[in-house]
């Protein structure tokens, strides 16, 4: 500290303006707290609206517009190969960041919360110093951190930011490669899979696991699984990368299977194997609080760290990484610094992937139930037993609840199937409420749609 540096004090400072820290910053100042938000972006909404959300669905939105007109043969339509301007989907991309940005910036306006430029780290567990601010520190009664957390670099296989790339850099789509591995077998990597099949890349996902997404049921899974054995041009699991080489043209990768060793060749990979906890430049070594191995902050329920003045939400917590998690925890946090007693409960939180078809679930899943020694009952029903389903040639669909089998309490919701995202809002109402099948069976849908499949299931 240089002595006569001018510093300036808040009582709450949201490090981060993603969306646990804009989520946070916005309740707080709603409570009446004197709010401010710092960020390394000039521009609001950090890593989900400039390099992960946001982007990924937009494009994977592009994505399943294509595979709608080639869809449309089935009835009779035909529009032929499509035109992809590869400038006009980035300028569309960039458009919508920017608009939802400037929301933001309008939001924090009429609230009064104050926005400060620059990377934070802290001084002690009551400072901060901003490097590359207006101000050169920050005084805080409280802080709540959100700063995210950044893709794991593979051992064999480096970022080299031109031929093999992490997802943040894959969502800026400055080329389509001819051949593409993609790393990975979660919601990340394959989403980012389907976008540069879409687009005219031969891609090849290798997963580590035996199953894409293995946090989800099998069956919920399936349906999935056949789309990208579909769309693209090879699907290995149970894979891993031995030996790489990166050259000028390309990557050579030796991936070894339980058939035995295969040597491919790639224009480009994406690396999207997990992450790791956003807090290397942080200085939390000067503060109580606590990380694990992996760099993640070691929170209670109601965002509290092992220090008295910090909390912390969203990917720098640790797993699941998903914006509506980051959302709720940064208003349960601004709620527990304004005095509530308020908690995050992660239960009923959905998990999806928003691609073609959409998979999701929240609460309980049937394997989950199982290795839990948890009493349960399924009811499923496929997709071919809905009007609406048939009619747009999209049976390749599955509705699934999980339920107590004594007191008919649903437990869990599992869906698969295009807009599955877009349903499992009820299912997540349905868990956190604790409703039973019979509230659920006797809750009137519009007819004919996917929706009343959960009503239909629950009878």
């Amino acid at each position: 500290m240089v002595v006569g540096e001018f510093t300036q004090e808040a009582n709450l400072v949201a490090i981060g303006s993603g969306p646990g820290g804009y989520s946070a910053a916005f309740r707080a100042a709603e409570l009446g707290i004197q709010t401010v938000m710092v960020d390394s972006r000039k521009d609001l909404g950090g890593i989900c609206l400039h390099a992960g959300c946001v982007p990924s669905k937009t494009l994977l939105h592009i994505a399943e517009t294509i595979a709608l007109g080639r869809r449309a043969a089935a009835f009779g339509v035909e529009y032929g190969q499509p035109r992809i301007d590869l400038e006009k989907v980035r300028a569309w991309v960039n458009q919508s960041t920017d608009r939802l940005s400037a929301g933001l910036a309008s939001r924090a306006k009429k609230l009064g919360v104050e926005v400060i430029a620059g990377r934070a780290s802290f001084d002690d567990g009551r400072n901060l110093s901003i490097h590359g601010g207006s101000i050169p520190r920050l005084k805080f009664r409280k802080a709540i951190v959100s700063v995210g957390a950044r893709p794991l670099e593979h051992p064999q296989l480096p970022f080299d930011e031109r031929i093999v790339i992490n997802p943040w850099q894959a969502l800026r789509v400055e080329t389509v490669p001819a051949s593409l591995l993609v790393l990975g077998g979660a919601a990340q990597a394959i989403e980012l899979a389907m976008i540069y099949a879409a687009l005219g890349s031969k891609v090849t996902l290798a997963a580590a696991e035996a199953q894409i997404l293995p946090a989800g049921d099998a069956d919920i899974v399936r349906p999935l699984h056949r789309a990208l054995v579909d769309n693209l041009n090879s699907l290995l699991l149970g894979a891993s990368v031995i030996s790489a080489t990166v050259k000028e043209s390309g990557a050579e990768v030796t991936i070894e299977m339980k058939e035995g060793q295969r040597q491919l060749e790639f224009d480009q990979v994406i690396v999207a194997i997990g992450q790791t906890g956003n807090t290397h430049e942080l200085g939390l070594d000067r503060t109580k609080v606590e990380c694990d191995s992996a760099g993640f902050i070691t929170v209670d329920e109601q965002m509290r760290t092992s220090e008295s003045r910090l909390l912390a939400v969203g990917d720098v917590t640790g797993p699941p990484w998903s914006a509506d998690r980051a959302l709720a925890q940064g208003r349960v946090a601004a709620e527990v610094v304004a005095g509530w007693n308020s908690a995050f409960d992660a239960l009923a939180a959905p998990r999806v992937v928003f691609t073609d078809p959409n998979v999701a679930w929240c609460g309980l899943t049937e394997s989950q139930a199982n290795e839990q020694g948890v009493p349960h009952k399924v009811a499923k029903i496929p997709w071919g037993a809905s009007g609406r389903a048939v009619g747009m040639n999209r049976v390749d669909g599955l509705t699934k609840l999980i339920y107590d089998p004594d007191t008919k309490v649903v437990l869990g919701v599992g869906i698969v199937g295009a807009g599955a995202a877009e349903m499992i809002g009820e299912g997540a109402l349905a868990v956190e409420m604790g409703v039973e099948l019979d509230d659920l069976a006797g809750t009137v849908h519009p007819h004919p749609s996917m929706c009343e499949l959960l009503s239909d299931a629950a009878r």
